[in-house]
């Protein structure tokens, strides 16, 4: 009896020691940081004469980094039949192209995003500004500053470029960041890349052992947000995801209000983005978005 009592109390201080390492820890799991790659970003300089710092400086004083590159379309006078006109004429009229603001997941700093992106959504200015703690952006991230800041980067966008619509994309917890956006602004599309219901769900199924309701600080609830979004939205799911399986993204799918479409391609939670289909699939939604002609599958 003596040996069960011994035994069960050193299992109870296992579970303890694993439980207070795992709350002492998720802050550090769910944002870890990510400093700026000064050899990337000079590469983006080169390749893309247009690509431009900006910053932000929050309501409560932090300042937030990040990258835009910015298009021009023809006017949409400009697009119509030309008239037949004699000598030389000037350039069509331009107007900025509609705005995609990417979210990005919590290993990733900005730039990346504009390694693929500029050649893969030509007709898109491309936006993408950094979490606290990321890059140059100071303070440190929790999921009540991330969604307060991409709100102040959605309105600053808002100015630079009125008039022109806005979508937004978000991969991993930058899902739930994008979701919290589109149902609280007029986004004119929603991009999920491996999304989430909850980090909660996601946090409760890989500890089942733990009472992870009890000891998260950041659960990150998207299913509130999912229920007022309207705005048309892909789900990119990985086939084999282990970090976020996919019935975490059909759950979230399943209160999303808007009309969407269901994408699941070969490959893990970061393989995922070599994909051959991953940019195509992209670019067709946001286009038929862009042109109207956006239809949601029949299972939707």
């Amino acid at each position: 009896m003596k040996f069960l009592v011994m035994g069960l109390f050193v299992l109870f201080l296992a579970y303890a020691g694993y439980a207070a390492l795992m709350y002492a820890l998720q802050d550090s799991q769910v944002f870890p940081g990510r400093e700026t790659d000064p050899a990337l970003v000079a590469k983006l300089r080169d390749y893309h004469p247009d690509f431009q710092d900006v910053t932000l400086t929050t309501a409560d004083g932090a300042t937030l980094s990040g990258y835009l590159l910015p298009r021009a379309l023809p006017a949409l006078s400009a697009r119509r039949p030309a008239q037949a006109a004699s000598g030389d004429t000037p350039g069509p009229p331009m107007e900025p192209a509609p705005v995609l603001l990417y979210f990005q997941g919590n290993a990733e700093e900005a730039a990346s995003f504009f390694l693929w992106s500029p050649s893969e959504l030509p007709r898109f200015t491309l936006a993408a500004v950094n979490y606290r703690g990321y890059g140059a952006s100071t303070g440190k991230a929790t999921e009540t500053s991330v969604k307060a800041d991409a709100l102040a980067v959605y309105d600053a966008l808002t100015t630079r470029f009125p008039d022109t619509p806005i979508a937004v994309m978000g991969r991993s917890i930058g899902t739930g960041v994008a979701a919290h956006v589109a149902a609280r602004r007029p986004v004119a599309a929603v991009v999920l890349v491996t999304p989430y219901d909850s980090i909660l769900a996601v946090g409760q199924a890989a500890h089942p052992l733990l009472p992870v309701k009890l000891l998260l600080r950041q659960p990150f609830d998207v299913l509130p947000d999912a229920a007022a979004v309207t705005a048309p939205t892909l789900f990119i799911t990985a086939g084999n995801d282990t970090l976020i399986p996919e019935s975490h993204a059909q759950a979230l799918a399943a209160v999303w209000a808007g009309p969407k479409d269901f994408r699941r391609l070969a490959g893990g939670h970061n393989s995922i983005l070599d994909n051959p289909d991953y940019w195509p699939f992209i670019r067709d939604f946001l286009t038929a978005v862009q042109n109207g002609t956006f239809q949601p599958p029949l299972r939707n």
